[in-house]
């Protein structure tokens, strides 16, 4: 039940920084560099989105890990970690399944 309650997590948010790059910045938040450096690009606005997921479906690597439970800390460090790995397994699809054209 534990590994379903992870994929859910990995496929919501991959769903959802997906979602969030097809959509325009509004006009006033293009004006600050930082927002859209962070729409850009997929692993920093995952870095947010699984924090904020862990936080939400009360999960964290550390405690699978066996390490202890720091609050905001474990779930920073999850949504850190998973991030990588959902961006790394995208590249990793992407180059396998991309058609190159020269």
């Amino acid at each position: 039940m534990i590994f379903a309650k992870w994929i859910l997590l990995l496929l919501i948010g991959k769903v959802i920084i997906h979602i969030a790059q097809k959509f325009e910045l509004p006009k006033f938040i293009k004006k600050i560099d930082w927002f859209v450096k962070l729409h850009s690009c997929d692993l920093c606005l995952g870095v947010y989105c699984y924090a904020f997921l862990s936080l939400f479906f009360e999960m964290d690597l550390l405690s699978v890990l066996g390490f202890g439970y720091i609050p905001f800390v474990s779930q920073a460090i999850t949504g850190i970690l998973v991030s990588w790995l959902v961006h790394i397994f995208t590249l990793g699809w992407k180059a396998k399944y991309e058609i190159v054209v020269i």
